[in-house]
């Protein structure tokens, strides 16, 4: 989803950042609804509820069912009626996403901790790399609930800053509400010059960095394959890693079931020196990202 450029290299400023794709659905009325409504209904009901409003999307969204199913084809190599199913089942893990806005609103760190499967033994992980005192990068992909990530990661007792471009969506005051509650604090990518060293000054510090790794926002990009396409990575976390010696780790938070979820974390990646350890970097992220989108 972003522009062309020469393989490899870094697209440096000048050109303006791509808009990132929103549905005709992400409407303030859509979000006062869920928020309003859901919490109210009994936990037992939100299975069928999911079921219902996924058969009005993904019969009411053709563009979008048709860019999924093209997409699970990509991944997974199935045609026909197995990618549809794949298809429908991404519409329906992300009706429970939407919906997870509304737990973290009233989060309660213990329960959260009972819903995330692998919490300890990641927590265990990170407080490791963290004790190198180099702070920890952790890089997240849009795969499951990365919002659930985040408020594991300020529940461990770390500050954690958050890079992300603001949204301009209509539901964009929900998902910040949603966030703020979790208590990571946000760093909006590509308003100011000075946020790389504002990132470094909090690295050195021993907080955490988490920035979304498969969403380009910045000037440094490098091209990588991912499933057999072509495919624009943002190079800046690791040349954040390579300039402040921190850990790279790489973490997703997967759907299970309702209000279920399993923590995963690869790495650590540690960046070598040059342009050469910043390339190698993105390809060992690259072939981590096809590990978890293909499982």
């Amino acid at each position: 989803m972003s522009r062309s450029d020469t393989p490899g290299t870094a697209r440096v400023g000048g050109s303006s950042p791509p808009r990132w794709y929103t549905h005709g659905w992400n409407r303030d009325l859509s979000w006062r609804l869920i928020h309003g409504v859901l919490p109210r209904i009994p936990r037992v009901l939100r299975p069928p509820i999911h079921l219902v409003t996924t058969l009005i999307c993904f019969a009411a969204m053709p563009r979008e069912r048709r860019a999924a199913r093209l997409n699970m084809k990509q991944v997974t190599g199935r045609p026909g009626l197995g990618a549809h199913l794949l298809a429908f089942r991404l519409f329906y893990n992300f009706s429970k996403f939407v919906v997870g806005y509304t737990d973290l609103v009233r989060l309660d760190p213990a329960r959260l901790r009972l819903w995330v499967e692998g919490s300890e033994k990641e927590s265990r992980r990170t407080e490791d790399l963290l004790a190198e005192g180099r702070g920890l990068i952790v890089l997240t992909l849009h795969l499951g609930n990365w919002e659930i990530g985040l408020a594991h990661l300020a529940g461990l007792g770390r500050k954690v800053n958050v890079v992300m471009r603001p949204e301009d969506s209509e539901g964009a005051r929900f998902e910040n509400t949603a966030r703020a509650a979790t208590g990571v604090r946000v760093v909006p990518a590509g308003e100011s010059a000075w946020n790389g060293l504002e990132l470094l000054l909090a690295l050195r510090r021993g907080e955490i960095v988490a920035i979304q790794g498969d969403r380009v926002f910045g000037p440094l990009t490098r091209r990588a394959d991912l499933f057999g396409a072509p495919v624009d990575l943002p190079a800046g976390p690791f040349v954040l890693a390579q300039a402040s010696g921190a850990p790279i780790l790489v973490v997703c938070v997967l759907i299970r079931g309702h209000s279920r979820y399993r923590l995963v974390a690869d790495g650590p990646l540690r960046v070598g020196p040059g342009e050469e350890g910043v390339r190698a970097a993105v390809e060992a992220f690259a072939r981590l990202t096809e590990k978890y989108v293909g499982a």
